[in-house]
């Protein structure tokens, strides 16, 4: 969250929000400020009450899980069968929960979530540049 915080207070909040799936990116855009693009690894879904981790989601390309098996190997590591689990029980707070988790490890400027057809999907920023 105070990562979301300094990013609004850098950046404000924009109108508009697009997601590039191709390319990684997360696009803001404004009539009053700066367009953003953002490099983004993409955590997790939501679905139902159901997350997956993306490192175990094979229907999303390696460019966008950048660094994903790290969170993984930090769970092996440290014995944290949450970070280690493909599938986990989801409540309205676990995609968050999980996602400030790899923002922490990764040291990720923030995080975004948006919904999806069937639930939600989590993100990181990796790389913020102001266009």
């Amino acid at each position: 969250m105070n990562k979301n915080n300094q990013f609004r207070e850098l950046y404000g909040i924009h109108a508009r929000w697009d997601w590039d799936p191709e390319l990684a990116i997360m696009k803001f855009t404004d009539p009053e400020k700066p367009t953003l693009w953002i490099g983004a690894s993409v955590v997790g879904t939501t679905q139902g009450d159901t997350w997956e981790w993306t490192w175990a989601n094979p229907n999303f390309p390696p460019h966008s899980k950048l660094d994903m098996e790290q969170i993984r190997d930090f769970g092996e590591a440290k014995g944290y069968d949450k970070l280690t689990t493909a599938f986990l029980e989801a409540d309205e707070y676990t995609g968050w929960e999980l996602t400030a988790v790899a923002a922490h490890i990764l040291n990720a400027p923030g995080a975004y979530r948006f919904p999806t057809e069937s639930g939600y999907c989590y993100l990181i920023y990796r790389k913020i540049e102001q266009v």
